[in-house]
């Protein structure tokens, strides 16, 4: 995979929150895409093995730990770099990059923006799904082959909301690596959990350019 230069248009006034928000977040969503883009090389395939395996997932402190491992995972030539950058109207933001991982990272975020309140209903739907069934209860540190028999048993029962929970979220947000993080996960719990917050960071995203602060590129 080279790195090729990709051009992210800014536009309106940016505040100081701005400055930090966006930048974070789009290398975390960045960081994401890459983690489930096909590689070739072991010790890449093991990082990320590795970090998709870390994490209980009960709560916040699990995604802000995820998302900084993630970003280990990439060799540093292959992370986003700025090039150059321009906040006077039309500005631009120029980084260098994989450009298949940007384009991902933007077809999600235009399909959020074309229906974010069909996503964030969704999203709010399948969290309260969640909480009532308990199953943020489930501890999720290590592969499913290795955790305990009765939460997988408990998981079991719950699959086929968890697998079309899935299905919703991945369609919604143009997702079409499920199956790459079920390999991944070895959970479809745990999938489930990753891809609720990679909507979040996409939507967030998705707010800025519904208001014209950005436009991603989609090829």
């Amino acid at each position: 995979m080279k790195d090729q230069e990709y051009r992210i248009s800014l536009d309106l006034q940016w505040d100081l929150d701005d400055l930090h928000i966006f930048p974070h977040t789009y290398s975390q969503v960045y960081y994401f895409r890459y983690s489930v883009y096909p590689h070739d090389d072991e010790n890449t395939i093991d990082r990320i093995k590795y970090a998709y395996s870390q994490y209980p997932w009960k709560g916040g402190y699990s995604a802000v730990n995820f998302y900084n491992r993630l970003k280990y995972t990439i060799p540093k030539k292959q992370r986003p770099q700025i090039v150059s950058i321009q906040m006077a109207s039309p500005g631009w933001l120029l980084l260098t990059l994989i450009p298949a991982v940007a384009f991902a990272v933007a077809r999600s975020v235009k399909s959020v923006c074309s229906s974010i309140k069909q996503v964030n209903a969704t999203y709010s739907d399948i969290q309260k799904e969640i909480y009532e069934r308990k199953l943020n209860k489930l501890d999720l540190a290590k592969q499913e082959l290795d955790l305990d028999q009765k939460q997988l048993e408990f998981e079991k029962e719950n699959q086929q909301f968890i697998l079309d929970s899935s299905k919703q979220i991945a369609q919604l947000l143009g997702f079409e690596s499920l199956q790459a993080m079920d390999d991944q996960t070895g959970s479809r719990y745990k999938t489930l959990k990753i891809l609720l917050s990679y909507y979040r960071r996409i939507r967030t995203i998705s707010y800025m350019q519904n208001n014209g602060k950005i436009f991603l590129p989609e090829e």
